[in-house]
């Protein structure tokens, strides 16, 4: 989770970012967006956010939970078979 900045002229983050392992649980490549939208496009000016991802955790169901404190919520991720 990549929380977001807030002290930067530009701002960066706000997303949640996945990174391929190989069998090993060794990084392939480098960080690719996985989940994106809690800043809208082209945004510049400081504090205007639609939320600020914090922490996550998966379930023993395999659903991913995000939390946002700027949001004060936490997001269910869920995947189909």
């Amino acid at each position: 989770a990549l929380h977001g900045s807030w002290n930067r002229s530009v701002p960066t983050g706000y997303k949640i970012v996945r990174v391929k392992l190989d069998d090993k649980g060794q990084p392939q490549g480098g960080a690719e967006d996985f989940i994106t939208g809690w800043l809208a496009p082209g945004e510049t000016k400081k504090g205007r956010w639609m939320g600020r991802p914090v922490g996550i955790v998966f379930g023993s169901d395999g659903s991913m939970y995000l939390s946002d404190d700027s949001g004060g919520v936490i997001y269910r991720v869920t995947y189909g078979k």
